[in-house]
């Protein structure tokens, strides 16, 4: 009996022993470059969001496109956040020329559909594809740490494929869907792993340029709101629904900030810059997104925008553009937030109350972010707050063709 129980525990030592060297893993080297390609995918994958927020003509593909976009920031706050405990994780080593075209190109799609098609049938299924990949490669133990980061990468990139699964779009007959398969091809991969060796492909068409409006089809007119004193002499149905309307038109924030990370993508900012300013964009296209649902419950459509103010800050350096939302705009909303909530909880209407207590607190973050981005694009500079915001009234002015004394909004 002892003879075999020693051949039992032999046998099995051995087995596991065996299934351990069929576990690869891969060391630190190969880790860090690994994370060093997603953090790339990743960052390219926010610019052009931010480029296409603004450029997508569905309200609603928008607000996905938001989420999206913060999915992106957070991955990347992960992965720097990895790479900085690893040795030798240098973060800001330069990416393969090949996958710098492939992620420069997929922004220029030619249509909505077809940016669809490229930037998700395409590139972020690579992505998925590759990160699933490194998952089954990795060893549980001696890889814990990229383990549990790729799976909370994994779960976001699948919903976002998900969603883009829902649109049934037709891949094999987009030729731009084809363009940017032969540039993953023909790079190898995310990873340059591949041995496939595709002739080079070129797709003639126009380049992408960054809208100065945020553009909406036929289902979002542009036009006026009811102002701020015209709604306190409505009745408490139609002032409810005016100030979703507002709620709505959230998205000349969301489109500001989308101005700002677009513009902003190759500018020499901290990381946490580009992390703020994400999460500022999100909560904005949340707030409008607050808007489009209240309003359908209140049986209205969401269907009209007033852009201006978003149209008014084309031409303010980033600085400006900051200072304008920030230190302009939100200062000149706030006081309008409690009194909002005290209103909705006297009407006995809790629904809007929630999102106006979410808008409320979000603002106050946003307040911060803005005080702390002036004071960091300031440091080395004569001017001051003041003086900046006093450049952008000189703007408004030119651009209105009236003095600017206050910063203000028409609703």
């Amino acid at each position: 009996m002892r003879y075999l129980g020693w051949m039992l525990t032999t046998e099995t030592s051995s087995l596991d022993s065996e299934s351990a060297n069929s576990l690869s893993g891969l060391n630190i080297a190969e880790s860090a470059e690994h994370l060093r390609n997603y953090i790339a995918v990743e960052k390219a994958r926010l610019r052009i969001l931010a480029g296409w927020f603004l450029r997508i003509g569905n309200y609603e593909h928008k607000y996905k496109l938001a989420y999206h976009l913060y999915d992106c920031s957070e991955h990347v706050s992960w992965l720097l956040a990895r790479l900085k405990e690893m040795r030798g994780g240098n973060p800001s080593a330069s990416i393969r020329p090949q996958l710098k075209r492939l992620l420069d190109e997929a922004l220029h799609a030619p249509t909505d559909e077809d940016f669809l098609m490229g930037f998700y049938g395409i590139v972020t299924r690579a992505l998925l594809k590759t990160l699933s990949a490194d998952i089954e490669q990795l060893d549980p133990s001696g890889n814990a740490n990229e383990v549990r980061l790729l799976l909370r990468i994994k779960h976001k990139l699948e919903e976002q494929m998900e969603w883009f699964s829902s649109l049934n779009l037709d891949l094999e007959s987009s030729p731009w869907a084809s363009h940017l398969t032969s540039l993953l091809n023909e790079q190898g991969g995310i990873h340059s792993q591949t041995t496939e060796n595709p002739k080079p492909s070129v797709f003639t068409g126009p380049r992408f340029e960054r809208p100065s409006t945020i553009v909406f089809d036929d289902a979002i007119e542009v036009g006026e709101l009811a102002s701020y004193e015209n709604r306190q002499q409505m009745d408490t149905r139609q002032a409810t629904i005016e100030q979703f309307r507002v709620f709505f038109n959230e998205f000349y924030a969301a489109a500001l900030l989308a101005s700002i990370l677009f513009d902003g993508s190759d500018g020499d900012y901290p990381w946490d810059f580009y992390a703020d300013f994400s999460r500022h964009f999100w909560d904005e296209a949340r707030h409008s997104e607050f808007g489009a649902i209240r309003l359908k419950e209140l049986g209205v459509d969401p269907n009209r925008v007033n852009p201006i103010l978003f149209e008014e800050s084309e031409g303010l350096p980033i600085l400006h553009r900051v200072a304008y939302l920030t230190r302009g705009l939100e200062a000149y909303f706030m006081p309008r937030k409690p009194k909002r909530m005290i209103e909705y909880e006297e009407n006995g209407d809790p629904r809007s109350q929630l999102f106006a207590d979410q808008d409320w607190s979000d603002e106050i973050n946003h307040v911060r972010y803005g005080s702390k981005w002036c004071d960091f694009l300031l440091e080395d500079d004569y001017r001051d707050i003041d003086d900046i915001i006093g450049e952008v009234k000189d703007h408004l002015t030119k651009v209105r063709g009236t003095k600017v004394e206050d910063i203000s909004a028409p609703f």
